[in-house]
């Protein structure tokens, strides 16, 4: 089997410029690029073993710009629509599957790693999907998972600018349904979920800080991200061919975003809108 990347894999991963290669393919949405680029700086740290599954892979986008096209990584997505794309990229050296969480069709014991970007918090139930993430990780294998965290609603900027309690719950239920997050669980919850399947948590970190999140957020309403605006419509890959959206991304909203970037991605601490989970199989 494939061997896992090396350390020199690592560094380049740690050194590569993830907000550049977001605004390529998150050109109409630049708060997604800045969020993905924390998010991917966050994992460059982390060691995967090989053979490592993607699960929740979507359209490979994500995992070619941490780690390029490496062998020995299988995906897998319940999303059909994302599975030729994700086939097609070259970055699925072992395949791309069809899968379910609550089922999936790998041996148990299969994999030295199974990482999960910015997807378990959109899944009901998590607690009948780590079991069998659990199973198909070897002994020693790691479980890698970034979420939301526990902190994320309360340092929305439409939460902290709120004129009541009430209307920061009500901002925070329209975050909640515009991006289908069904739950935000602490270090020590995820600690307890990972103990339930043989997982011991070995690191929990935010990313995504405080600062960051009230820009993202303030970003999501002034690029209509998850609603209709002006300036979404003309940045809207519809209207791709008008060039507005790839100019303003290529221009000064590239400076600013590498500006905000550059502040933001080691803003490592004790807050965070983010939160990057990691357990070992025992």
């Amino acid at each position: 089997m494939s061997s896992a990347p090396s350390t020199t894999a690592l560094a380049v991963r740690r050194e590569r410029n993830y907000l550049e290669a977001f605004l390529e393919r998150y050109w109409f949405a630049p708060p997604v690029a800045l969020w993905r680029s924390i998010e991917a700086h966050a994992l460059s740290e982390i060691d995967f073993p090989a053979p490592m599954l993607d699960f929740g892979c979507g359209d490979g986008m994500f995992t070619e710009a941490i780690f390029g096209k490496q062998p020995g990584v299988y995906g897998c997505d319940i999303a059909t629509a994302e599975l030729p794309s994700a086939r097609a990229s070259g970055v699925y050296t072992e395949g791309v599957e069809f899968a379910d969480g609550h089922a999936l069709p790998y041996a148990t014991g299969t994999f030295g790693s199974v990482y999960s970007n910015s997807v378990v918090e959109h899944i009901p139930d998590p607690e009948n999907v780590l079991p069998e993430l659990a199973r198909v990780l070897r002994p020693g294998g790691k479980l890698i998972l970034t979420v939301p965290s526990d902190q994320f609603r309360g340092l929305l900027h439409g939460v902290k600018s709120a004129a009541s309690p009430e209307a920061a719950k009500a901002y925070s239920d329209v975050i909640d349904k515009r991006f289908a997050h069904h739950h935000y669980h602490s270090p020590a919850e995820w600690a307890a979920l990972f103990a339930a399947v043989g997982i011991t948590l070995s690191l929990a970190r935010y990313y995504v800080s405080p600062a960051a999140m009230l820009a993202w957020d303030q970003m999501n309403a002034e690029f209509g991200i998850g609603q209709r605006t002006l300036l979404s419509t003309l940045m809207g890959p519809k209207l791709r061919w008008l060039g507005i959206g790839p100019a303003l991304t290529r221009g000064k909203l590239a400076a600013r975003l590498g500006e905000m970037r550059a502040r933001y991605a080691d803003a490592w601490g004790a807050e965070g809108g983010g939160l990057l989970v990691v357990g070992e199989r025992v």
